[in-house]
Parts: C-alpha cells; sequence; structure tokens
C-alpha cells in the first residue's frame, strides 16, 4: 500500500498560479470539516463559509463525519487503530462528497494525516480495517462501494484554513469592508501547526512561521512579538484535566506577555486553542491562581474575517449569544471614525 500525502501542494498551486492563486480552486468542490470546538464559536465556520459563497467558490458542510478522535488519543482512551480508523471512516465520505477539505482547527488537521501516518505499520493497518469490517457489519453494509475499505489512493486533499486564506489573501481583501485601524494584534499559532511536518517539506518545515503576521499587516493592523508567541495555550489534551494548574500556569503565562506588550487581542487558527485561551471558567481561576485579572480579547482568523468583512453582529458575534470575547473587537473595527 503507498500512502500518499494528502496534504495540499500550496507550492504547486503558487507555481501554477503566481498572480491569482484562486483560480485553482474553482471548478473543485470544497468541504468544511466540523471541528468539535467550533461548537462553541460558531462564528470559525461561518466565517470561512460566508468568505468562500462571497469569492462565488462552491462549498458544502461535510456529511456523515465524526470526531477526528485527536483528543480521545491523546489521552491514551483509543488504539493506533481505533484513531486511524475513525480518521479513515472519516475521509472515505469526504472522499466521496469533495475535493478539497478546508480544516479550521489544528488538532483536527494533525489527525486526519497521522492517521494515514499509521496505515504505514501492517499490524495497524490490519487492525483498522477488521475494525471497519466490524462497523460495516454492524451499519447493516455499505451505502457505496468502498465505503468501510482503507482508501488506497484517495482523490481528496487537506488544507488547514490559515494556509487557504493566506494562499488567496489579494482575493479576500478585495472582499474587507473595514480594517484594524492600526490596532496591536498578537499571534498564538498553536503547537500543532508550529510543530507538524506532516505536509511540509524540510525546508517548508524550518520557515519562520509568519501568515498571521502578515495577515494582520495586509488588514490594516500591527502585528506585536511577546516572548511566549511560540508556546502552548496550555491545552496540552489531557494535562488540563490532570494537572490544571501546571496547565493554567502556561496559559497565563501566554495571556500575561501579550498583555504585556500591550496587544489589543490575540489572533489565532484554532478553536481549541482559542477555548483555552478564552473559555471564562478558565480565566476565572487563573485569576484566583495567579491573583492577576486578564482582559485581553481572543478570536480566531475565520471569525476576524466575517467582521472585517461587515457581517451583521448577530451573524458573526453573537450566533447563540452575546459572546464579551469578542464583543470590543467588533466594536473597535466597525464604529465610525
Amino acid at each position: 500500500m503507498v500512502i500518499n500525502n494528502l496534504a495540499l501542494s500550496i507550492s504547486q498551486i503558487e507555481e501554477e498560479y503566481p498572480d491569482n492563486p484562486i483560480e485553482f480552486f474553482r471548478g473543485k468542490r470544497l468541504c468544511l470539516f466540523k471541528a468539535c470546538l467550533e461548537k462553541y464559536f460558531p462564528g470559525v465556520r461561518f466565517g470561512i463559509e460566508n468568505l468562500l459563497e462571497a469569492l462565488d467558490l462552491e462549498v458544502s458542510t461535510c456529511q456523515n463525519q465524526s470526531c477526528c478522535s485527536g483528543t480521545f488519543f491523546q489521552r491514551n482512551l483509543i488504539t493506533r487503530a481505533q484513531f486511524a480508523a475513525l480518521n479513515e471512516r472519516n475521509l472515505n465520505e469526504i472522499n466521496n462528497q469533495a475535493d478539497i477539505l478546508l480544516v479550521s482547527c489544528n488538532g483536527c488537521y494533525n489527525s486526519l494525516l497521522r492517521g494515514r501516518d499509521f496505515l504505514k505499520t501492517p499490524e495497524v493497518r490490519k487492525k483498522t480495517q477488521e475494525i471497519l469490517d466490524d462497523l460495516k457489519q454492524e451499519m447493516g453494509g455499505e451505502k457505496y462501494e468502498g465505503q468501510y475499505e482503507i482508501l488506497e489512493n484517495p482523490d481528496i486533499r487537506i488544507m488547514h484554513d490559515l494556509d487557504f486564506i493566506y494562499l488567496i489573501r489579494k482575493a479576500v481583501l478585495n472582499t474587507l469592508k473595514f480594517d484594524l485601524k492600526g490596532l496591536k494584534v498578537a499571534t498564538h499559532y498553536g503547537c500543532h501547526y508550529l510543530n507538524l511536518d506532516r505536509d511540509r517539506d524540510t525546508e517548508t518545515y524550518l520557515k519562520d512561521k509568519n501568515k498571521l503576521e502578515e495577515l494582520i499587516k495586509l488588514f490594516g493592523g500591527q502585528p506585536v512579538g511577546y516572548s511566549e508567541r511560540d508556546s502552548c495555550c496550555g491545552w496540552g489534551a489531557s494535562q488540563v484535566v490532570l494537572h490544571p494548574e501546571d496547565a493554567f500556569k502556561i496559559t497565563y503565562k501566554k495571556l500575561r506577555s501579550c498583555e504585556n506588550v500591550g496587544a489589543c487581542f490575540i489572533l489565532m487558527p484554532c478553536p481549541t486553542c482559542l477555548y483555552t485561551l478564552s473559555k471564562p471558567e478558565f480565566r476565572d481561576q487563573i485569576t484566583e491562581i495567579f491573583d492577576d485579572k486578564l482582559d485581553i480579547a481572543t478570536i480566531h482568523l475565520n471569525e476576524l474575517i466575517a467582521i472585517l468583512r461587515g457581517c451583521e453582529e448577530d451573524q458573526c458575534v453573537n450566533l447563540r449569544k452575546k459572546s464579551s470575547r469578542i464583543h470590543w473587537i467588533y466594536q473597535t473595527i466597525t464604529e465610525s471614525d
């Protein structure tokens, strides 16, 4: 079995479409992966879907997919074969629906690529297929040919939302109604984005990660550096559950470092990191432990683009409930000078 790299080649697109990379995506079916933690931040999916529709690209939300199971695997609750089977089933469903999969979450993106990596081990591959065979029997057979088979050569290609938005940044800029008004913005990439090498060649992997900073400047903001830029958000899979005070220390140091440099808010490409850095209960516990109340706002890249595009507040901010987390950002960007 040949395990091909499912990550879309950004450099190849740039080479073939140097002036207008968005043309590569026209006529292709794009699908949005449903990350579990998006349910806390509905603007994450709304932001990218709204942008794609404005750019006249064909987009749908992935059907019949489950959780990527990354958190379960990291907490040693499932085996490599179970993890691979979950992601292989997801990929099979998505491969039947779309040409390109866009993923808003660092962990989901990593899991979808990692599950395929595990299939390179014969023992894991054998057990993975056995799990899929059992699932096929439990579900009463296939709805389409090969539904519960390991994909030998899938057509689907996977791309992180940040990489997609950066690649077509000129087209994105043309859809914006507002700018960042010179606001100081700190960035947080997240461990899985900074350290993932499954989708990159060595040269690309070793390069500085600065796409968020470049987008901030393009959108009229001022990126600010801070000492904890490349550190973890504090989630650490099981660590925030098993050792909350140690995990919160990491979160606290990052938030405090951002406030120390005068950042107005923190921009990130991952809802899991956003959850950790934003959750009110976590902020309250951090205040209690460190006797320091931190108020810095946080936002996902997709949410920010929705605001800059001029979406209504009840679409890109409230959705389910009023969010003090990004209400200030929305008000500041959209208020008249």
